[in-house]
């Protein structure tokens, strides 16, 4: 569940499938300079104000709420910071080819890179896996969401090509996140498996446990 764009295996999407639409329903704000991606520093738990400090204005800042939770999403060239109570609860990284993510996860490889980055990681690990079809007018994006919990990281894969079921996944985001953000980001996909946002719609969704 992210947002989604297109391109290389990119969605318009950079949060684990909600946050683009929700921001956009939200209104655009004014345009601010780009940053040169994600920059060190802006973790979770991090103040509002310090990541300002580092990236600078967001281009967009607009308040969202899914089901019983809300948050401000701060919208950079690299993806998305959610903030809530003034405290960074995740980052989306899904625009940024220089970015090196947990355990040397980048964006663009495909999921069986990333099961062989985990297993160079030996540790114990749970979460939970969940896989769907998100439609979106004429769009079809087949997902899958790697949630390692223990970790406090999301990983966002889609197929490279929804009509071919060989197709391989790539990873087209990666999220960090404490627990509310892990939270707000089950939530997220919830809500559009139940049909809370209108316009994109969920098919074929299970979720498994995940561990290592």
């Amino acid at each position: 569940m992210g947002l989604l764009a297109l391109g290389l295996v990119r969605r318009s999407r950079v949060w684990p499938a909600a946050i683009l639409a929700i921001a956009l329903a939200a209104g655009c704000g004014p345009s601010a300079p780009v940053t040169n991606g994600y920059k060190p520093g802006v973790e979770p738990g991090a103040s509002k104000s310090a990541v300002e400090d580092i990236l600078g204005k967001p281009s967009n800042d607009a308040p969202f709420s899914v089901l019983n939770m809300t948050a401000d999403v701060m919208t950079y060239s690299f993806g998305q910071v959610l903030v809530q109570n003034d405290r960074v609860i995740a980052i989306t990284v899904a625009n940024d080819p220089s970015y090196v993510g947990p355990f040397g996860i980048t964006l663009g490889i495909q999921e069986d890179a990333v099961k062989a980055l985990f297993a160079a990681h030996k540790a114990r690990r749970t979460g939970h896996r969940d896989a769907y079809d998100v439609i979106v007018g004429e769009t079809d994006t087949r997902t899958r969401d790697l949630y390692d919990v223990t970790d406090g990281l999301m990983i966002e894969m889609a197929a490279a090509n929804p009509n071919d079921p060989l197709a391989p996944f790539n990873v087209i985001s990666i999220t960090r996140a404490d627990d509310a953000g892990m939270s707000l980001l089950t939530q997220i996909t919830q809500a559009k498996v139940g049909g809370n946002y209108p316009g994109e719609h969920v098919y074929n969704y299970v979720t498994t446990p995940w561990s290592t």
